[in-house]
């Protein structure tokens, strides 16, 4: 699917959320960062996330510390590659990492209590273990 009638769907909560898996998720990231600097991209997509988990009854599982850190490592690689934003595969490759087991990624930077903690779900919280890659969302 075209990425700007995919993120149209996320936005009006019309994409059915059996369809809405982890690589979809990824998907929403690059198509916001296709269209938008890493920063507006980043707000964009966890808005969009956080709206279509409470339109579909599961607004518990959008944790906003998750989202913003893998948006920060994914949009670190476009940082480093311009280019993925012009191709999904290739993106999907560079973040294939995430793409396979997201949770190892994560355990990188956060310890499991933190992330899970219940203001991790509300507001970013910085990680207990190794930075993230933020400068890309700086700027």
């Amino acid at each position: 699917m075209e990425h700007q009638v995919f993120l149209r769907q996320l936005e009006t909560h019309t994409l059915p959320a059996s369809e809405f898996n982890h690589q979809a998720h990824l998907y929403a990231a690059w198509g916001y960062r296709r269209e938008y600097p890493a920063p507006e991209a980043a707000a964009r997509c966890a808005h969009a996330l956080s709206r279509f988990a409470m339109a579909h009854g599961v607004a518990t599982k959008y944790n906003h510390t998750l989202t913003m850190a893998l948006l920060a490592i994914a949009y670190s690689r476009v940082e480093s590659n311009p280019a993925l934003t012009e191709d999904w595969q290739a993106f999907l490759t560079s973040c294939n990492d995430l793409a396979q087991d997201a949770k190892a990624v994560l355990e990188q930077h956060y310890s499991s209590e933190r992330l899970s903690a219940d203001a991790a779900r509300k507001a970013f919280v910085k990680p207990d273990r190794m930075p993230l890659p933020v400068s890309c969302l700086l700027n």
